[in-house]
């Protein structure tokens, strides 16, 4: 199998079969476009663009976009990691550390729901990316599944000649009364089942990842899977069926198994082979990645002192002559009590190398100025923060940039740009400390003389 490990926007290699991969991955971008198409759309932005987004073709090269995660094909396998680890060298202990990162980092997304953040990974050369991917998905299942197997109510149609639940006339009338049939009652009724719609929805992804595993151990582990839902239809399922799935508290650890599912079916590709299909992959855009991260942490950390309001978009820059460009921000902190202070915050995931904060704009895209600019003047609120992942383990020095207004001199726009330590090859274990010391110093209230 042809190997390929790369970082976004990083350079071409080879990918053997482009005509394999070209149409699966335009596949799997259609499907990607129909999960994400309602949230990534704006009045400025339009659609989700049609073609696929993850990689682009030279010939038979390929070079990663802003994607990270792995792409799996019959005779191919590309690993795609985050540019702020660009210059790293891709060792596997290195490798072991991207991806403790990118676990890490899930833990505060809401997005995306990595069902096993807290785990000791360790990748091997015999074990890859999609393997230990595989591996916890597996162990994680048949942990859920062995400590507490799961019967719910299912909605049954049946036709009986004594009542039971409800009757449904309209089926009765047409399927009784019609053909002769008045004795036979159609019914609706709800009965405690094992094999239900969730179970329908583990096995079958069992089965999809039991096609894709490689090693007998992880093998293993989705055969004890589907022995145990032995008694489960083996159907065919999809998001839609997960969707409608509702759990009580005593079985809130199946979330994670429902976010399993999710992960594997958004990206799953439908037809009569559905289980012999050797192509699968896992891929992310780090630039929301990064945005639900630092929401996250904040929703996680702050949210005694700060009300914190994530993607907030009920407000237009133009109200007349009619509602018009909308404004969507990364974050709006309010403090408590309400009425203090109000801070915009905006992440860039963009790296601000050191040679391009010479001049006076210090590495920030005018674009970016004047959009925050008209946000904090729409919104009354003179405190704005640009956030950056950090570009080497020492943060660069924060810049702030004052807006005057042009109306009096008592009104200024505080615009600051700031690296946050996003991630550590020497002190990943502090990482969270780091990362709260330097948010507590950003949101630290401000001199009178900066005000």
């Amino acid at each position: 199998m042809h190997r390929c490990s790369e970082f976004e926007f990083g350079n071409y290699f080879e990918v053997g079969n482009r005509d394999q991969l070209q149409p699966y991955l335009n596949q799997v971008w259609q499907r990607y476009r129909e999960v994400n198409i309602e949230e990534e759309q704006n009045e400025e932005e339009g659609n989700v663009k049609e073609y696929q987004g993850f990689l682009s073709f030279d010939g038979n090269r390929a070079r990663p976009k802003n994607f990270i995660g792995f792409v799996q094909t019959e005779d191919c396998l590309i690993e795609i990691y985050p540019k702020v680890f660009m210059g790293i060298e891709k060792t596997i202990a290195n490798k072991n550390l991207f991806i403790k990162h990118i676990f890490y980092w899930f833990e505060y997304c809401r997005k995306w729901k990595f069902p096993f953040t807290n785990v000791d990974v360790e990748l091997s050369e015999k074990v890859d990316f999609p393997e230990l991917i595989i591996n916890l998905m597996a162990s994680k299942i048949l942990e859920v599944l062995t400590d507490a197997p799961i019967s719910l109510y299912q909605e049954v149609e049946e036709s009986l000649i004594m009542p039971r639940g409800r009757i449904n006339f309209n089926r009765y009338i047409s399927r009784g009364l019609t053909n002769g049939n008045q004795h036979i009652l159609e019914c609706d009724y709800e009965p405690l089942m094992f094999d239900n719609s969730l179970n329908r929805a583990i096995k079958y992804v069992s089965r999809i990842l039991q096609a894709k595993a490689k090693f007998s151990e992880t093998q293993n582990k989705l055969y004890e899977i589907i022995l145990i839902l032995d008694e489960v239809e083996d159907v065919v399922c999809s998001t839609k069926e997960l969707n409608t799935i509702k759990l009580n508290s005593f079985f809130s650890s199946y979330e994670s198994v429902i976010d399993i599912c999710h992960m594997v079916l958004e990206q799953q590709l439908y037809n009569h082979q559905h289980y012999e299909q050797t192509q699968w992959c896992l891929l992310f855009p780090m630039e929301y990645v990064f945005e639900d991260f630092v929401a996250g942490f904040l929703e996680t950390h702050f949210s005694k002192d700060w009300d914190i309001k994530y993607q907030r978009s009920e407000k237009y820059l133009v109200d007349e002559p009619a509602k018009s460009f909308q404004m969507r921000h990364d974050i709006f902190l309010e403090a408590k009590p309400p009425g203090t202070r109000k801070i915009i915050i905006d992440t860039k995931y963009k790296i601000r190398y050191p040679e391009s904060r010479i001049d006076a704009k210090k590495g920030i895209a005018q674009s970016d100025m004047y959009q925050m600019t008209s946000y904090a003047l729409r919104r009354g609120c003179n405190e704005v923060l640009l956030l950056y992942p950090n570009y080497a383990e020492a943060l660069q020095p924060i810049d702030t940039f004052i807006v005057e207004s042009g109306f009096d001199t008592k009104h200024k726009i505080n615009i600051t740009a700031a690296e946050i330590p996003f991630w550590s090859m020497d002190s990943f274990k502090q990482l969270s400390e780091s990362l709260k010391f330097s948010l507590e110093q950003l949101l630290a209230k401000p001199s009178p003389k900066d005000s």
